[in-house]
C-alpha cells in the first residue's frame, strides 16, 4: 500500500504597517511569494504587525488588496476581510472585592478562551466560562483590584488579531495566463485615510504572487480553422499541427465543422512529413457527410500524426465558417 501525506494550512503572510506613526524596526528578512492556483478559489490570510512585531488592532481598517500583472494593469483588486472579533462590555455590577466573575447586560460575542483586557484586569487573563442566561463573564485570573460599575472591558480571540483575508475566486483568474503579479496592500479607515503595509525588511510596497495552472491545467488549447484553398476539384485548409509530442499510440483528436447549408463529404487527412511542401504525401484518416447541417458537426479520430488537414469536395465558401481543432 502506498500511503501519501497531503497538508492542509492557510496561506498566511504577514505584512507590516505603522498606524502609530512611530518608527518601523521590526525587519522581516524574507517574504515567501504567494501562490494562487488557476481553477479552484484560493484564500489567502495576512497577518499585520507593528515595529514590535506585536499583532495590530484592524477592526476599524478596511484591508485593500490591488495586483498586477506583468503589463502593469490592474488584474484583481479585493477587499480583505477582518477576522478580528474584539468585542467590548461595560460592567454592570461593581466588584465588592477583586474577583474572577464579571457581570454585563449582556455577553453575546463573548466566547471561552478569548483574551480579556481592561481597568484592573492583569496580563494574559484569559475567559473561563460564559454564563449566557446570567450574563456572567468568569476570568481564569481575579482582578487586580475592585472592578468598578461602567468599566469598559474588551475580550478578543488574540490569534485572530490584526488578521483578515482575500478571497480570490476561480474566475478571477479565468482570464490571467500563468504568470508572476506583484500585489499592494493598504489600510483604508473611516475618513478614507489610506496606510500603506510592507512586505520585507526594506519597506517594499510590492509584494510577488505566482498565478499557476499546475494544479488544474484545464483542457486542451482549440484551434480555429476558417479558410480553403481550391486545388482542382477540391479545397483544401491550411496543415494543423497535430502535436506528435503530446499524443501515445491512441492519441485523441476531436474536431467541430460548423457549416451553414454545406451539402458533402469533408475528409480528414493526415502526415507523418517534418514539414509541408506541394510534394507532402496526404493519407486519409477518416471522413464526415454533411447534408445542409446548420449546426456544429463533431467528429473523433485517433492516431499520432505531425499535421492534419481537412478537405472539402464541393465548394464551401461562405457554408463552412470556421473547424475546431483540439489535440
Amino acid at each position: 500500500m502506498q500511503k501519501v501525506t497531503q497538508y492542509l494550512a492557510n496561506n498566511k503572510v504577514v505584512i507590516i504597517a505603522n498606524l502609530d506613526g512611530l518608527i518601523t524596526e521590526y525587519r522581516q528578512v524574507y517574504q515567501r511569494h504567494i501562490n494562487l492556483y488557476k481553477g479552484i478559489d484560493n484564500t489567502i490570510h495576512f497577518e499585520v504587525k507593528d515595529h514590535d512585531q506585536k499583532a495590530l488592532d484592524i477592526s476599524s481598517y478596511t484591508p485593500k488588496f490591488v495586483a498586477y500583472d506583468e503589463n502593469k494593469s490592474l488584474v484583481i483588486e479585493k477587499d480583505g476581510t477582518v477576522l478580528d472579533d474584539t468585542v467590548s462590555k461595560t460592567t454592570t455590577v461593581a466588584e465588592t472585592n477583586a474577583d474572577d466573575t464579571l457581570e454585563f447586560s449582556s455577553v453575546s460575542g463573548v466566547s471561552i478562551g478569548m483574551e480579556v483586557t481592561g481597568t484592573n484586569i492583569l496580563g494574559g487573563t484569559l475567559v473561563k466560562f460564559v454564563d449566557t442566561v446570567n450574563n456572567l463573564v468568569t476570568l481564569n485570573k481575579k482582578s487586580s483590584a475592585v472592578v468598578p460599575l461602567g468599566t469598559s472591558i474588551t475580550f478578543r480571540t488574540r490569534t485572530k488579531k490584526g488578521v483578515f483575508t482575500i478571497s480570490v475566486a476561480e474566475n478571477d483568474l479565468l482570464d490571467i495566463k500563468q504568470q508572476y503579479l506583484s500585489y499592494n496592500i493598504y489600510l483604508v479607515d473611516s475618513a478614507n485615510a489610506k496606510t500603506l503595509t510592507y512586505t520585507n525588511a526594506h519597506f517594499d510596497a510590492n509584494g510577488i504572487i505566482y498565478v499557476s495552472d499546475k494544479a488544474f491545467p484545464g483542457p486542451s488549447t482549440t484551434y480555429s480553422v476558417t479558410a480553403f484553398d481550391k486545388f482542382g476539384d477540391t479545397w483544401f485548409t491550411e496543415a494543423v499541427d497535430a502535436q506528435p509530442s503530446i499524443n501515445g499510440n491512441s492519441a485523441l483528436h476531436t474536431a467541430a465543422i460548423y457549416s451553414s447549408d454545406y451539402s458533402g463529404e469533408i475528409t480528414i487527412q493526415g502526415t507523418l512529413e517534418n514539414q509541408i511542401t506541394q510534394n507532402t504525401y496526404w493519407s486519409k484518416v477518416d471522413t464526415v457527410t454533411i447534408a445542409n447541417a446548420t449546426q456544429p458537426v463533431p467528429i473523433n479520430f485517433n492516431g499520432v500524426y505531425n499535421y492534419i488537414r481537412f478537405v472539402a469536395d464541393t465548394d464551401p465558401t461562405s457554408k463552412i465558417s470556421q473547424i475546431l481543432v483540439r489535440n
